[in-house]
């Protein structure tokens, strides 16, 4: 089921019945008592389910009884993976084929993307290499984050986990360029503003402690001449970041009916905090979060975000209004402190994911979608039970 799970990951489906049936397969066949054991001994169980059960009594001082059920439906993966993964005791063999599976999801829906982006270009005379048209399954920003995760993972791992493999640096490289040209045309902003940071890093850290630093020169005015071409070829992403980059310097004088994608989130979080100043404590809680905001856009005047009736757009904001200082400490906790965390065990891996994971709360209220909730929670009990860089290299 995890493996399974992984796999489908970068398809955007239900995964709410291979997450029964692994639960009713664990307390049915599993040794449960011994898993149980395994899952106290996890600290990071308690992290989780109380911020579960945050959420959960929120429902008793919600008005919208509606949206707080599907508030506490959508955290449901922060009791089930808890549960589930912290009491699992998979051997090395069974974790690469968890992670790998997931890299190898990535690089099948990345594939149909851009073939289908090609068919509708060529025999249907529309252009779907951009944004939303080009990322078919989900949100092109939670894809475009999915990618520069399983990039780290090839950059880090693969190398050392299939060395047994022939021709093993031609298959890295074309999953690389794949997932490249992926992230370029799913023009997500943060997508590539964490592809550009987090990538290029711990590639040269990569490459340093092995020995090449010379590569690590020619990588980097490779990188230039490649934004280059593809600022000439594709322009329209690096518009994107221009007007981006143009609102955020003028943030003091944005008009409140703009509806572009940074103005708006920018209006939207000067209320959010609004919020927060005035239900610092207990938050207003998980159902009735989205009301309070839609009541202060009307009240302003912000007409972009009252017509799609947007969320905060920020999940530590989301969090705090939604739960107060509880919530928001405990959200700190599974992505600063876990950032901490990994770099005082050595687990890299989860100290980048917690990096990726923080700037994209910073602008998304992730944990409110699917595709958000689903991958942050089965990731970072996998990252927090199995430190993948003590993995022996198994062919």
């Amino acid at each position: 089921m995890p493996l399974l799970i992984s796999f489908l990951l970068p398809f955007g489906i239900n995964y709410a019945i291979f997450i029964i049936i692994w639960a009713v397969c664990f307390f049915a066949f599993d040794f449960v008592r011994k898993g149980m054991q395994r899952m106290n001994n996890n600290k990071w169980s308690y992290v989780l389910l109380l911020f579960f059960f945050v959420h959960l009594l929120s429902y008793f001082f919600s008005s919208n009884k509606m949206d707080a059920l599907n508030a506490i439906e959508i955290k449901l993966s922060f009791f089930a993976f808890p549960v589930l993964i912290y009491s699992s005791n998979y051997n090395e063999m069974q974790i690469k084929k968890i992670i790998i599976s997931f890299v190898s999801g990535c690089v099948l829906v990345s594939v149909i993307n851009i073939f289908r982006a090609c068919f509708l270009y060529f025999f249907q005379d529309f252009n779907a290499f951009f944004y939303s048209e080009f990322s078919y399954f989900m949100h092109p920003s939670y894809f475009a984050m999915y990618l520069v995760f399983a990039q780290l993972i090839i950059i880090l791992f693969y190398p050392k986990w299939l060395s047994h493999l022939t021709n093993l640096n031609v298959k890295i490289g074309f999953m690389s360029v794949i997932f490249l040209i992926t992230i370029f045309l799913c023009s997500s902003k943060m997508g590539l503003i964490t592809a550009f940071l987090l990538l290029p890093l711990t590639l040269s850290i990569v490459l340093y402690n092995n020995g090449y630093q010379k590569i690590i020169i020619g990588l980097l005015i490779g990188l230039i001449v490649l934004i280059g071409v593809a600022y000439k070829v594709f322009p329209t992403p690096f518009e994107r970041m221009k007007q981006a980059f143009k609102v955020t310097t003028s943030a003091q004088n944005i008009d409140k009916t703009d509806v572009e994608s940074t103005a708006v989130r920018i209006l939207i979080w000067k209320e959010s905090v609004k919020l927060i100043e005035n239900n610092i404590l207990f938050g207003t809680s998980v159902g009735d979060a989205n009301d309070k905001l839609i009541e202060a856009y009307e009240r302003e005047g912000l007409e972009g975000a009252l017509l799609k009736k947007l969320n905060a757009h920020n999940q530590f904001l989301q969090t705090f209004i939604g739960t107060g200082i509880i919530g928001f400490v405990l959200l700190l906790l599974m992505t600063i402190g876990s950032l901490i965390y990994g770099f005082l065990k050595k687990n890299y891996i989860l100290s980048l994911f917690s990096i990726l994971i923080i700037f994209n709360f910073l602008v998304e209220s992730m944990l409110q979608a699917q595709a958000g909730f689903i991958f942050f929670a089965f990731f970072f009990c996998i990252l927090t039970h199995y430190n993948f860089h003590k993995l022996n290299k198994t062919s």
